[in-house]
């Protein structure tokens, strides 16, 4: 639990976010991520994407709001997705070789800029919300935004989610405990290591590693 994990397509570069984008741009982003890889990439399919679209949208905003009600100071408009250590479930979407792993101590990350959500926050969101599954539904995880010692705290309790969705009914959307890091700083170095060590001619698509 000492560190943060982002998972990127290896031919992108990390921390890039559809979040910025207009619909139209995000669509098109996603529907070539959707060919490259539909099974990570499966509610970019033209049929799914204006839904995945609104409930994104709604999400950013209800994990802000409720992260600065806990005294979180955000300084981008829009997170980063990380993870708490590492995730076997991202990491399987991953079949076709495609995507890499970068590793960040947590000791870089100012808690004021760093929220959490027991799985994926719009699942967590969509747990509480929407009611419509409450064999799955846990209101001490989801439907909540913590902080860094919360999350510390109910990792303690709960764990944090290795393949347990595909075995226990009621962990079913339990796939891993997301970070949504709100601040460049820390993530900067990184970067500019990674521009560093690719081909500087190469231009680089814009996308979205948000699983």
């Amino acid at each position: 639990m000492d560190y943060l994990s982002h998972y990127y397509r290896k031919d992108k570069q990390p921390f890039e976010s559809m979040s910025y984008l207009s619909v139209d741009e995000a669509e098109t982003v996603g529907r070539a991520l959707f060919k490259e890889n539909p099974k990570a990439f499966c509610r970019f399919r033209k049929s799914n994407f204006p839904t995945y679209w609104t409930r994104r949208k709604k999400t950013d905003r209800w994990v802000r709001s409720e992260f600065e009600k806990k005294g979180g100071t955000p300084v981008e408009p829009y997170p980063q997705y990380l993870v708490l250590g590492t995730s076997s479930y991202i990491s399987a979407l991953g079949d076709d070789d495609g995507y890499a792993e970068l590793r960040i101590p947590l000791s870089e990350f100012d808690p004021k800029e760093v929220s959490f959500t027991y799985t994926d926050c719009m699942v967590s969101r969509w747990l509480h919300e929407e009611k419509l599954h409450e064999e799955y539904y846990n209101p001490d995880i989801h439907g909540r935004v913590f902080t860094l010692p919360e999350i510390l705290e109910v990792v303690k309790a709960h764990g944090i989610p290795n393949g347990e969705w595909e075995t226990d009914p009621k962990k079913a959307f339990d796939f891993f405990v997301e970070a949504q890091v709100w601040s460049f700083r820390p993530l900067s170095k990184y970067i500019e290591e990674h521009n560093q060590s690719t081909d500087p001619i190469r231009t680089t698509p814009v996308n979205s590693v948000k699983i």
